[in-house]
């Protein structure tokens, strides 16, 4: 064979190598590829992953981020969350909520009806998270029988006014100090009057005793809160 002869075959024998080389390549590929594509999995490189539900209750995602086609979950454990009617401060509603799930609502006031969160001693609770700071079977001053504690808060005033701590804030209802119902007025639950507060969240005595059953049975979380919105 001359020279000529061996390089014209070598340079066939390189080509062909060459394309035996790259349908392999090819063919290990398509089956991941496939599979990714099937399996809805890929991510492009550098992409922000979905968070689960942030603190206030609500799904989130990080800036940027796709929507996630997972569940959302709420935030973990338990909480309360008192919704404010603005329309009828006395029917707000105060609920209780597990893992972002709500597992009982219950009627509520809190104020004498004024929707202004800084008017002290008649307007209702400031927006906003209070730590529960204790709780009570037995309370014995002017809120007497079952009570729950809440941190203090400051209010969000209107443009040119001044902000207030609100503070002595509880959840209660109206009973004595054994929790039962007696003769007098302060301690004896009668209509829907009764709902209004000095600015503290009110409930029927049978709905706050419910409460306090749940949380008795939760031992009462130690970082149990309350969302006011």
């Amino acid at each position: 064979m001359n020279n000529a002869a061996r390089f014209s075959f070598r340079g066939v024998t390189t080509a062909a190598v060459s394309l035996a080389t790259l349908s392999a390549v090819a063919l290990g590929a398509a089956p991941g590829a496939a599979a990714a594509g099937a399996a809805g999995t890929a991510v492009r490189a550098g992409a922000v992953q979905p968070v689960d539900g942030d603190r206030n209750g609500g799904s989130a995602t990080r800036p940027g981020s796709h929507a996630s086609t997972g569940a959302q979950h709420g935030p973990r454990g338990y909480s309360l969350k008192f919704t404010k009617n603005r329309n009828q401060p006395d029917r707000s509603t105060l609920s209780l909520v597990r893992d972002g799930i709500v597992l009982k609502t219950y009627r509520a006031g809190s104020g004498l009806g004024s929707t202004d969160e800084c008017a002290k001693g008649r307007g209702w609770l400031p927006s906003g998270t209070y730590q529960v700071k204790g709780h009570q079977t037995n309370r014995n001053s002017d809120i007497k029988g079952y009570a729950i504690q809440l941190s203090d808060k400051v209010c969000h005033p209107e443009r040119g006014k001044k902000a207030v701590k609100r503070d002595a804030l509880f959840i209660h209802s109206e009973m004595t100090r054994t929790g039962g119902q007696g003769s007098a007025e302060e301690t004896k639950w009668d209509g829907d009057g009764d709902y209004k507060s000095l600015g503290c969240i009110k409930l029927r005595p049978e709905h706050i005793k419910d409460l306090f059953s749940r949380l008795e049975k939760a031992h009462w979380p130690k970082d149990l809160t309350l969302r006011v919105s």
